[in-house]
């Protein structure tokens, strides 16, 4: 297997869990779509894929500013791709 198929699997793999992230943004926005069974099951899906991703961002926002907004995701992506480049260099 080579390298640089790896580092191509690893950009693939943050893309994904970037477009995962806003997604699930967008649906928090949408009522209706929450309330449906359908949307709530992909709600709760995409939720715990992101979970992991964004409760240690939204741990150390909250120690410093306990505001409305949420810029957790926001800051999420930042990160994904950030390694996305790292990926890319490494690999």
């Amino acid at each position: 297997m080579s390298t640089g198929l790896i580092g191509y699997a690893l950009y693939k793999l943050f893309d994904i869990l970037i477009w995962v992230i806003v997604i699930r943004s967008f649906m928090t926005w949408i009522p209706n779509v929450m309330n449906s069974d359908i949307g709530s099951s992909i709600y709760n899906f995409l939720n715990s894929v992101t979970y992991p991703i964004e409760a240690p961002i939204r741990n150390v926002m909250y120690k410093y500013s306990s505001g409305p907004m949420d810029f957790s995701p926001m800051i999420a992506i930042l990160v994904l791709m950030l390694l996305q480049r790292v990926a890319l260099l490494i690999f």
